[in-house]
């Protein structure tokens, strides 16, 4: 079989059991609200319409699916969580990565590790915490849970004879600085590309449920390069480097409001040493002379821009969804391919994996019925 015909397998593959995937979620979901005495459907009925009102005054055209598909997904008692996920739902962050964060909340509240979710009429508040946007809120989220994520047994030590598989942008004075100019790089530098440890950074986590490098440069044209500072390896006995400093890997996010870091603690905002000083982290970096002037905003592509417009909702029509990927299509646009994605089902692969649902028309369509 030729390397192009696996890959066209694979993809088809990949696409089904994402699909299965947020199917079985949704469920499971509805399993769990029928079987549990805890759960009143009279009051999950008041959080549905709650959620309902708030998305129809912000003007969200299919609030209904939106609705549904939250519902689908909330796991919290009595899906309490609806109201707070149409707050911060602004039509374009991915759904999904909203219902996985705040499923990621309502785990830590259970466990009172957070305080519960306050609403007011402009914000979002947890503590002294306040949040008027989905990241800012996510960004947090992924930081308490951090906190109580269980430690790689044998520590955070890789060998000495590692060899980052990618070619970095610039190198210098023990530092490599990696260009994260797209979801698959960020994939595999969060995977342990880069220094053999893996890392919790949203932006590259395998499951496209739960990734969000989208959301990130959707809401404020996130810019990512990845910095492997070797000045705060440590050297092992066996000669062998000990990551424990967090600063051994930041992520620099070049904004279109300014710059943000996030060390391997992944507390978005906060680095170890240097607190919130962005101005002193980058001096630092001056200091060893990184050139951080070219460490720039990369604005949103053409091709971004293109299927932000295609997949702005949700859409259940069948020959829509079969004209995705039709070349005679007038409204198609050839995709700018990453490394091991073929044209094939481009378009139907980018579709589910933003989080929307297929229909079942779609579904039993992909599968070949």
């Amino acid at each position: 079989m030729r390397k192009i015909d696996k890959l066209k397998n694979i993809q088809k593959a990949n696409m089904l059991a994402e699909q299965r995937y947020l199917n079985n979620r949704n469920r499971k979901g509805l399993l769990y609200e029928v079987m549990s005495t805890d759960i009143s459907l009279t009051e999950s009925k008041k959080t549905e319409e709650q959620g309902l009102n708030i998305l129809k005054k912000k003007g969200i055209s299919d609030a209904e699916d939106v609705i549904k598909t939250m519902a689908n997904g909330d796991k919290s008692v009595n899906q309490n969580n609806i109201p707070f996920m149409a707050f911060i739902y602004d039509g374009e962050i991915d759904l999904n990565n909203i219902i996985e964060v705040m499923n990621e909340y309502d785990e830590l509240e259970k466990k009172k590790r957070i305080k519960p979710i306050q609403m007011t009429k402009t914000s979002l508040k947890i503590g002294d915490n306040e949040f008027s946007d989905f990241i800012k809120f996510s960004e947090f989220i992924h930081g308490e849970t951090g906190k109580y994520a269980e430690k790689p047994k044998g520590g955070s030590n890789v060998t000495s004879d590692f060899v980052a598989n990618k070619k970095p942008m610039w190198s210098g004075n023990n530092i490599d600085i990696y260009e994260g100019d797209n979801v698959g790089k960020c994939i595999a530098y969060t995977g342990g590309g880069l220094t053999g440890k893996s890392y919790r950074f949203c932006i590259g986590q395998p499951d496209i449920t739960k990734n969000m490098y989208k959301s990130y440069r959707d809401s404020k044209g996130s810019t990512f390069y990845f910095i492997v500072d070797k000045n705060h390896f440590k050297t092992n006995d066996d000669g062998g480097f000990n990551l424990d400093d967090p600063l051994h890997i930041v992520v620099f996010d070049m904004t279109n409001r300014g710059i943000e870091l996030t060390d391997a603690n992944n507390t978005t905002g906060t680095i170890a040493e240097y607190g919130r000083d962005v101005n002193a982290y980058v001096n630092y970096l001056k200091s060893k002379g990184v050139p951080v002037e070219k460490l720039v905003n990369r604005p949103k592509t053409e091709q971004e821009k293109y299927e932000n417009e295609l997949f702005k909702r949700r859409n259940g029509d069948l020959d829509w969804f079969k004209n995705l990927d039709n070349p005679r299509n007038p409204n198609y646009r050839k995709p700018k391919l990453e490394p091991g994605q073929v044209e094939q089902n481009y378009y139907k692969s980018a579709y589910i994996g933003r989080g929307f649902l297929l229909s079942n028309d779609q579904f039993d369509y992909l599968n070949g019925k």
